[in-house]
């Protein structure tokens, strides 16, 4: 007993082998809880195959493990039992002292990955057409994260778009924190009008998260959607992204979720393996990354309305989920080093010092888009990743 009030989490209530199994016939409702079952000693084997048969303890079963008592060797055993049997499970060893915390993550995790599954992202529009690998199985995301994908035409912005109304529109507070604007006040007022209108369609439709066709929208109506994605991307727990992207989207999303801060989805414009650097770049960004910002027009069009943020020297984390599922994930540390302003490329620009190897942009990368987050987070995020891999 000593054991499992050593590794006991506020929130998480630590039951003995007897207590749980009276339990479980008493409220067969715990057993929809999360469970884990905790491998003090050796010779335990039995005990625990015992304790799941006799109360009805379905998989995935969660083995807890620790360096002492033949601990390890008696979980491994039982491991290998109810795989046997076809039921799922998986054994979390550490050392006693850090059980308290991996529990304390796991249950972090758990949140992350219910609000993951409870989102529903928007695709307004079709993904570009460039974006020839960056395809997915809207199926089998579903079957792996539950995120719901859902499909709005272009014309969802465009036929709620007030440009009747443009004065009401002007985005002032965009407009009071820049450092220098080369637009003129209809442009602005007009993209505030887009910002609006994209608004309401995220809050109508109960959104979490979009990705807009932008290229498609400013062909339409001579408006680009960078300051609106730049706003959005600004609001707790909302998150936007360009060019129908939903890998990229939905990375943005993850970043989110586990870290509560906006990130920026960027094109790899560069790299430059002399310094193991690669510069990231696109025309919008929350406002909050970076230290000032210029409003100025859209760089492929030379149109409407884009920000070239200045973001701070920092620690920040560079990654990438995809695939036809979403199961696939790059992940790597970084030191953005310098902003840019490059008039050949999308008008915010940053070079990272990437902790890993940049040959893998040029080798294997996971297509083009990927996203820059603030801060260190690449163990966090790769520990979500590994333990959403194993759940799915």
């Amino acid at each position: 007993m000593q054991l499992i009030r050593d590794v006991s989490v506020p929130g998480v209530k630590a039951l003995s082998r007897e207590d749980f199994l009276m339990e479980a016939k008493e409220s067969p409702d715990i057993l929809d809880d999360r469970i884990y079952l905790f491998v003090g000693t050796g010779g335990t084997e039995s005990l625990i195959s015992e304790l799941v048969d006799q109360s009805g303890l379905k998989s995935p079963i969660v083995l807890l493990s620790h360096p002492g008592n033949n601990s390890l060797p008696a979980a491994m055993e039982t491991r290998a039992y109810f795989q046997q049997r076809g039921m799922r499970s998986r054994i979390i060893h550490t050392p006693l002292d850090s059980l308290r915390d991996m529990i304390h993550a796991r249950e972090e995790f758990l949140q992350a990955e219910e609000k993951i599954a409870n989102s529903r992202l928007g695709v307004i529009g079709n993904p570009s057409f460039w974006l020839i690998a960056s395809q997915v199985d809207e199926e089998a995301v579903k079957k792996r994260w539950r995120t719901s994908i859902e499909h709005f035409s272009i014309d969802t912005i465009k036929q709620d778009l007030n440009l009747e109304a443009l004065q009401e529109s002007r985005p002032s507070e965009l407009i009071k924190g820049a450092k220098s604007n080369s637009t003129s006040d209809e442009e602005l007022a007009k993209a505030g009008a887009v910002a609006k209108s994209l608004n309401e369609v995220m809050e109508k439709n109960g959104l979490d998260a979009v990705t807009v066709e932008c290229f498609k929208l400013l062909e339409d109506t001579g408006i680009s959607g960078c300051h609106a994605l730049s706003q959005l991307n600004d609001k707790e727990g909302l998150v936007a992204g360009c060019e129908g992207d939903i890998p990229a989207a939905f990375t943005m999303m993850v970043a989110k979720v586990l870290t509560k801060q906006p990130s920026f989805m960027a094109n790899v414009a560069h790299v430059d393996p002399a310094t193991n650097s690669a510069v990231f770049a696109h025309c919008t960004i929350a406002t909050s990354l970076t230290e000032e910002y210029d409003i100025m027009t859209h760089f492929e069009t030379q149109k409407s309305v884009a920000i070239r943020g200045k973001v701070a020297p920092q620690r920040v984390t560079v990654f990438k989920i995809f695939g036809r599922d979403l199961s696939q994930y790059w992940i790597s540390g970084g030191t953005m080093m310098e902003n840019l302003e490059n008039e050949n490329a999308c008008r915010t620009q940053i070079r990272v010092k990437m902790d890993r190897s940049v040959d893998y942009f040029l080798e294997s990368s996971l297509a083009n888009h990927h996203i820059v987050v603030p801060g260190n987070h690449a163990k966090t995020l790769h520990d979500f990743l590994a333990f959403a891999s194993t759940r799915m």
